[in-house]
């Protein structure tokens, strides 16, 4: 910071430093003046004629007595050398005469703009002019327009002519000195002038744009706005005021307008600022203060709307200097944040400081005391908006952090609301499903097996909308993980199948399977993911066909030597679903309309899931459908292929290995009425079976005693599963332990693993899926021995 402060008063000095060539007594001597090496400006004593306006031409044939008046300055409240009192309001004639070298190069006058109209003559020739010279208001137009004139001299000496009226501002004269030089130094200039404004006005527009979407699409904070609209309406400084650059691309726009903006403008971004650093550090900053000079700003602003130009334009210079001593307080603002930590406040204070040192140099340029130096000005109008973008950046993306970890913190919140809610939910729905699959094998008689078969279906039903619920908030996490594997896809179709079978047939339906003879190969996929997809496909399909029935195809459409792309297929010739309704179906919890959701129910959770997974392995879900005509989903996917194919062991699918008869099973398990259920199970399948009710009495239990397989539950008093495994593998233990679980979460299969159980079983299981994994490892163990 103190670097920044010392490179900006090392060009305040060298800005004071420009070359002058003092005119006296209207004649200024540039006879050794090297236009090569710099510009003269045409400061000093000038002849000068108060309210009158003599032509060059008038000045041939009579020479008036001469009075002199320094040039650049205001006619407000001065006087002549002569001792003429002047007023801001009225006209003059100046005149110069220049002494030149012998040799000179091709020359250009630069002027910028006189209070209100001018018209200047060179060796008796008019050579540019703004607005209208007039001896009354009525008679006089104003117009500012910086401009740049060629001159071609026919000697060594040339004479100008200046005529200035006022009648429009509450300043009169010339404020800023007329400057001869060589024609591509003086064009340069200008040229550079004009880009800096559109340069930094174009920033300016840019930032404030920004900020204005910033609020508008996303960060609704107070601060944002306020520094979006500042920027807005300060651009308008630099290209509707000093140099000019909006009159000069659009010269037609009436002064009168043009001068209402440049004011507003001067008004407005200070109250816009003071507001900003107000909602900024609203607990280090006066309310009073800054409200109260944004209130005068505001104040000023609807004054120069209704008040004449040369009453309002009065109100600049004594609020240039309430506007430096509010910047003051902003900066104390800024160090008292800054001593406190708040965010951005070191970026917010060096900006402070720097636009304190431009305004302090503005103002002392606005009072006549030295031209302005554009560089400097452009060096610290920079910094300070690139300190306050940094201030602004680093506030937003500590926001923007914020506001992410709250929303990940939520989403923790949610899937672990959903795994407790999936364990609250899985283990009484595992007693009930497992009772009622005993007792559908315990034969009862027929209209007790209805009754059961109604109890499965809706608890089968329930464990559905359970399930898409969870794996919607899984995808939505992004927590979903795909297993590849070999998959034999004739045997994962006719398995699917024989599943949807039963239940076509008691609705009068037909389902058929077709794969193409040259898909040999087991290709390598999720097995699981995959029969996801395809049976959600295939449910809905069965659940809106009345008549007819549905047909899964899996057709080879390209090979190479490692992969093969496949099409799969859901036709049905159900009650199809018109162009209008089949983007709508793939939102979640929706279906068509809502005459089919109350005829055919459903939670509309299975299409939306489909179609995410499959756009997580890079597959999009397509639709050929027509209302009436039923429906055909399908997808196209590539896999890698693998030589030999995939058999399923289903010796164990119908009974217990003779061998495995009479194992010794411990089921560690807490909650009676899933004890139940398993004893049910493993007795009727002749296994022995001990219980503990926690990790702790598991653990003690195979100290003591030899078994051939644990179930253990995860989550249990005293000791956990988890705990209990860990423990039991310390011991040097290596029996089988088979993990039962309500979780569907991979993350907890890993900890399953890495607590050294073997497998896992989601409750409620299938008793098939239970008797094959128990003959498994109870096999497994007994060659280990």
């Amino acid at each position: 910071m103190r670097s920044l402060v010392k490179f900006f008063c090392l060009f305040v000095v060298l800005s004071f430093g420009a070359q002058a060539r003092e005119v006296e007594r209207g004649i200024i001597d540039l006879r050794e003046f090297d236009f090569s090496q710099g510009k003269a400006q045409l400061e000093g004593e000038w002849e000068f004629y108060w309210e009158r306006l003599i032509t060059p031409e008038q000045f041939k044939y009579a020479t008036p007595e001469p009075d002199y008046f320094m040039f650049p300055k205001l006619w407000n409240d001065s006087k002549t050398a002569g001792g003429v009192e002047l007023s801001s309001q009225g006209f003059a004639t100046y005149r110069v005469k220049l002494l030149l070298p012998q040799q000179t190069p091709p020359l250009s006058i630069a002027i910028s703009h006189f209070y209100s109209d001018y018209d200047l003559y060179v060796d008796g020739q008019l050579l540019g002019e703004n607005g209208v010279v007039g001896n009354t208001k009525e008679t006089s137009e104003p117009h500012w327009i910086p401009k740049t004139l060629r001159i071609l001299p026919s000697s060594d000496t040339l004479e100008l002519v200046l005529h200035i009226s006022n009648f429009h501002h509450s300043k009169g004269g010339a404020r800023e000195p007329i400057i001869l030089g060589a024609r591509d130094r003086i064009t340069h200039d200008s040229l550079f002038n004009i880009s800096y404004d559109l340069l930094l006005s174009g920033c300016l527009i840019m930032a404030g744009l920004f900020f204005l979407g910033l609020y508008l699409f996303g960060q609704k904070e107070n601060y944002i706005i306020a520094f979006g609209l500042f920027c807005l309406v300060f651009s308008y400084r630099f290209f509707g005021a000093d140099n000019y650059a909006l009159h000069i691309l659009y010269p037609d726009i009436p002064w009168i307008v043009t001068l209402h903006f440049e004011y507003l403008a001067l008004f407005l971004a200070p109250s816009l600022f003071a507001i900003y650093s107000y909602t900024l550090f609203p607990k280090d900053g006066n309310l009073i203060i800054l409200g109260g000079f944004a209130g005068i700003s505001g104040i000023l602003s609807l004054l120069t709307l209704v008040l004449p130009s040369t009453i309002f334009t009065l109100f600049v210079e004594p609020y240039l200097f309430v506007m430096v001593a509010v910047i003051a307080y902003v900066s104390y603002v800024y160090a008292a944040a800054a001593r406190f930590n708040r965010d951005g406040a070191n970026y917010a204070l060096a900006s402070t400081m720097v636009v304190l040192l431009v305004f302090i140099y503005k103002i002392y340029v606005y009072l006549a005391l030295e031209p302005e130096n554009r560089l400097l000005t452009f060096i610290g109008f920079i910094s300070f908006f690139f300190f306050q973008s940094l201030n602004m950046f680093f506030r937003v993306t500590r926001s923007l952090r914020v506001a992410k970890e709250e929303a990940e913190e939520a989403s923790r919140t949610k899937s672990d609301f959903l795994s407790m809610m999936s364990h609250e939910i899985r283990t009484p729905m595992n007693a009930v499903i497992g009772l009622t699959n005993y007792m559908i094998g315990d034969k009862p008689k027929k209209e007790h097996k209805e009754a059961l078969n109604t109890l499965k279906f809706s608890a089968e039903n329930l464990l559905v909308i359970l399930n898409d619920i969870l794996d919607l908030n899984k995808i939505e996490a992004n927590r979903i993980e795909f297993e590849k594997m070999p998959v034999n896809i004739r045997q994962l179709t006719s398995r699917l199948k024989q599943v949807f079978e039963r239940i076509a047939d008691e609705r009068g339906l037909y389902i058929k399977v077709s794969v193409d003879e040259t898909i040999t190969q087991s290709i390598l996929c999720d097995s699981t993911r995959t029969s996801q997809v395809l049976s959600n496909l295939i449910s809905n399909a069965l659940k809106f066909t009345k008549e007819g029935g549905i047909e899964l195809m899996v057709n080879e459409l390209d090979r190479d030597e490692d992969h093969i792309t496949l099409r799969f297929a859901i036709k049905d010739t159900g009650i199809g679903i018109s162009m209008a309704d089949q983007q709508k179906i793939f939102d979640s919890f929706t279906q068509a309309s809502t005459s089919v959701t109350r005829e055919y129910g459903g939670t509309g959770l299975g299409l939306t899931i489909t179609r995410r997974l499959l756009n997580l392995q890079g597959v999009q879900l397509g639709l050929n459908s027509e209302k009436g005509k039923g429906s055909e989903f399908y997808f196209i996917q590539r896999f890698e292929t693998v030589d030999h194919a995939v058999e399923e062991d289903e010796a164990q699918a119908d009974g217990v290995e003779s061998g495995n008869k009479g194992a010794n099973i411990l089921l560690v398990e807490d909650n009676k009425v899933n004890v139940l259920v398993a004893q049910k199970f493993l007795k009727k399948w002749e296994f022995g079976i001990e219980i503990a009710a926690n990790g702790a009495e598991a653990v003690d239990k195979v100290k003591n005693k030899k078994f051939d397989l644990i179930l253990m539950d995860l989550q249990m008093p005293v000791m956990d599963g988890y705990e209990a495994s860990r423990q039991i593998r310390a011991l040097g233990i290596n029996t089988p332990i088979i993990a039962l679980t309500a979780s569907t979460m991979m993350e907890d299969r890993d900890k399953v693993k890495r607590f050294g159980m073997n497998d896992h079983i989601i409750k409620p299981f299938d008793p098939e899926d239970l008797k094959k994994k128990v003959n498994k490892y109870i096999t497994n163990s007994v060659i280990d021995q």
